[in-house]
């Protein structure tokens, strides 16, 4: 008869130990790395822990940790007497154990990772939240040193995006947030732009109103800019995850294969740091592609079935 209620007790005394840990959410203010993978979500993410840690131990040297409990020692020097006698004095070692997890806990909290993941509440798509000040740079030099050293880095992380702005998915949030970064970006030289606009599980957002409001702010920083849906030097991102909006600027994301970083492993092997170069390359292909469907009767009767696909993204004047 005692021995039901003794397996009962050991299993209640197992609950304060195995809690499970609180995730950190996508929040207003965060900036980072939105990436993309096809349900390797794991994968991905160490993937992602791995290329942006070395990638940034080169740029910025090794990683330090900043711990704001090592300000609090001086302040309350009490406290951590009262910490290591209460073990000491209490005869059972499950509180003992507990106070020496909820230490650690804290002590995790309190230290501040240059990169973190956290959940955005979309499948296949992960946010890293850095401490770094300009996320793009360290994108840039990744997607440049993949292209030019033709090496596959990464399986199951597919597209790397900086994310430098996070805000409330609405117009006018949106809209403030975007002219923040047309400041920094769209302000001086005459450029050619493009707008990237994706949202997942949200339908409040109207995507035609968006992209020519959007249009309107850079053209009114410097009317000399010029639409360029193909190959443009700079492209506004607009990546829209329920209720937040991602916003950044990316340079030469569609010669950067959209900054797939397996698509540039694998076909960008003629790059030398140019588009335009990158442009001349791939209008040769079409050419080549082109002279071979000539000779082809089952291609002659549909040739412009591949010109309506790429030009369904609405222009701007």
């Amino acid at each position: 008869m005692s021995g039901p209620p003794a397996k009962k007790q050991r299993f209640q005394n197992k609950k304060k130990f195995y809690q499970p840990s609180k995730k950190q959410y996508l929040e207003v203010g965060h900036k980072g790395f939105l990436a993309t993978c096809n349900f390797q979500e794991k994968d991905c993410v160490r993937e992602c822990y791995n290329i942006l840690n070395q990638y940034a131990d080169e740029l910025y040297g090794p990683e330090t940790f900043e711990e704001s409990s090592a300000n609090d020692k001086p302040n309350n020097p009490t406290e951590e007497e009262t910490k290591t006698e209460e073990p000491a004095e209490s005869d059972d070692i499950a509180d003992a154990l507990q106070k020496q997890i909820d230490a650690t806990q804290q002590k995790a909290k309190q230290t501040k990772r240059r990169f973190q993941v956290v959940d955005t509440g979309a499948t296949n798509c992960i946010f890293i939240k850095t401490t770094l000040a300009e996320p793009a740079s360290i994108t840039k030099h990744i997607v440049k040193d993949i292209a030019e050293t033709k090496k596959q880095k990464t399986r199951y992380l597919l597209r790397l995006l900086p994310i430098e702005i996070v805000c409330k998915a609405n117009n006018k949030d949106i809209v403030d947030s975007a002219g923040q970064l047309c400041d920094k970006y769209f302000l001086n030289e005459p450029t050619t732009f493009s707008i990237v606009f994706n949202k997942r599980f949200n339908n409040d957002i109207n995507r035609d109103t968006l992209i020519k409001e959007l249009a309107d702010i850079i053209h009114a920083k410097n009317v000399k800019h010029k639409v360029d849906l193909k190959y443009a030097k700079k492209s506004l991102i607009v990546e829209v995850i329920k209720g937040l909006c991602c916003l950044s600027v990316a340079e030469d994301y569609m010669a950067m294969k959209k900054y797939n970083l397996v698509e540039l492993g694998r076909h960008n092997q003629n790059y030398d740091g140019n588009s335009s170069d990158k442009l001349n390359d791939d209008k040769a292909a079409i050419a080549d592609v082109n002279e071979k469907s000539a000779d082809d009767d089952k291609t002659k009767e549909n040739p412009k079935d591949k010109s309506d696909e790429t030009t369904t993204t609405p222009s701007f004047k």
